[in-house]
């Protein structure tokens, strides 16, 4: 699976955002660019074929080779790519056209598919042999659905010489966007490989748990962002003040998610550890969340911003901010890991974000003029805070008192 997701984000070389954007800006050119795109994605897929018999030849030669099972396993998920990298140009085209509901629908259905049959394959005694055969099964179903469903954007679409001119010109404006997607990767994965490497397993299962509910809730600025995208790319183009107040709107919205939860998920750590890893990941994995979470209003900044930047063209731009965060992170590791342990995984985890988020800033301000950050940050935080102080006092009684008065009284504070 990770080595699939290294080809993953080659093969999809950033033309997902990149066709999202395009066609989110003239939504007439949409055929023509889903098919470029699409060609694209093909070529890229047989041409990274190589690439990937090099690093298995290197991998067996070198390392513990890897059994028949796992090397066909492998093979099934490559063969993946192809249907799942045209399903991602045919996402990006739902959201160009503002329809993000009917790929979320189709994604819902096909991954509670994908979790049935994989369960089947798996007490068949099929093993993950049979889990990438689903895989590739359920990716070709995904294919047909979203094609279907696609018709009327597609309308005037046919078969045509590739445009040599067009093809140039995405790679050249998707592949910083593929780096940036490669950055932003090992950004948020890298201390996971160094806990690993310098604390070992055990450390790194402890820390999972937080983690995992970090990637849960991630999906809140992931998809939001995603939507606003096609909009913000039209804006940057017609007319920047929209952009501004478009931006200003959506920083405000995330924030007032994003700070409740952060407080909320600090009062009740314990029992959401306890949920997903049991007795044995307390106190450590409760510690790792109740810091880590404060990542998050930093970190749903940055995701908006990121498209933001996007929508502007300026992704060469983020590409120098993500490189710089990304030499923080793996540094401040290193340095503090061997004595802080996960803690200074997680702490690490919030001043990258932060490092982050400055270029990130400036970068806007360049672009959309002087932001009022200070507008669009206190009200949550002074609500969040309010809610805390309450959670805190209702929980001397009892922590589902605390919770609930909490959840009463947050929507309340930051309404008035």
């Amino acid at each position: 699976i990770v080595v699939f997701g290294w080809f993953d984000i080659f093969t999809n070389f950033g033309l997902d955002v990149y066709l999202m954007r395009e066609a989110g800006r003239a939504r007439e050119d949409a055929p023509r660019l889903f098919y470029n795109t699409s060609t694209l994605r093909l070529v890229l897929v047989v041409a990274a074929v190589p690439a990937l018999m090099a690093f298995l030849f290197i991998r067996q030669a070198n390392a513990d080779p890897l059994n028949a099972d796992v090397l066909l396993t492998i093979g099934l998920f490559y063969l993946g790519l192809v249907p799942g990298s045209l399903s991602k140009g045919l996402t990006s085209l739902y959201y160009a056209f503002e329809r993000a509901e009917y790929p979320a629908a189709v994604t819902t259905l096909t991954t509670i598919s994908r979790v049935v049959l994989g369960v089947g394959a798996l007490v068949l005694g099929f093993g993950i042999v049979g889990l990438g055969a689903v895989s590739l099964l359920t990716n070709f179903v995904t294919l047909a659905v979203l094609f279907i469903g696609a018709r009327a954007m597609l309308k005037g679409l046919r078969p045509q010489k590739p445009q040599a001119s067009l093809l140039r010109q995405m790679v050249g404006g998707s592949w910083p966007l593929m780096l940036n997607h490669f950055l932003a990767t090992i950004f948020f994965q890298i201390d996971i490989v160094l806990l690993e490497w310098l604390k070992g397993a055990r450390i790194v299962g402890l820390y999972r748990v937080a983690y995992s509910w970090l990637l849960a809730i991630n999906v809140i600025p992931a998809f939001f962002t995603q939507a606003l995208l096609p909009i913000m790319a039209r804006q940057a183009q017609d007319d920047r003040a929209a952009l501004r107040r478009t931006y200003t709107l959506a920083i405000k919205l995330l924030m007032a998610i994003a700070f409740p939860l952060a407080v909320g998920f600090t009062f009740i750590a314990e029992p959401l550890t306890w949920f997903l890893g049991g007795e044995a990941y307390l106190p450590e994995g409760a510690i790792a969340l109740q810091i880590m979470i404060w990542s998050i209003p930093i970190g749903w900044m940055n995701s908006l911003t990121q498209y933001a930047l996007v929508a502007l063209n300026l992704q060469r731009r983020i590409t120098l901010a993500f490189v710089g965060a990304v030499a923080f992170n793996i540094t401040t590791n290193l340095i503090f890991i061997p004595q802080y342990s996960y803690q200074a995984a997680a702490i690490t985890t919030i001043f990258s974000e932060l490092v982050l988020w400055i270029p990130f800033a400036l970068l806007m301000q360049r672009a959309l003029g002087r932001l009022d950050w200070l507008d669009m940050l206190w009200r949550p935080v002074v609500a969040a805070g309010v809610m805390g102080v309450v959670m805190l006092a209702g929980s001397a009684l009892h922590p589902v008192i605390g919770v609930v008065l909490g959840g009463v009284v947050y929507p309340l504070v930051l309404v008035a």
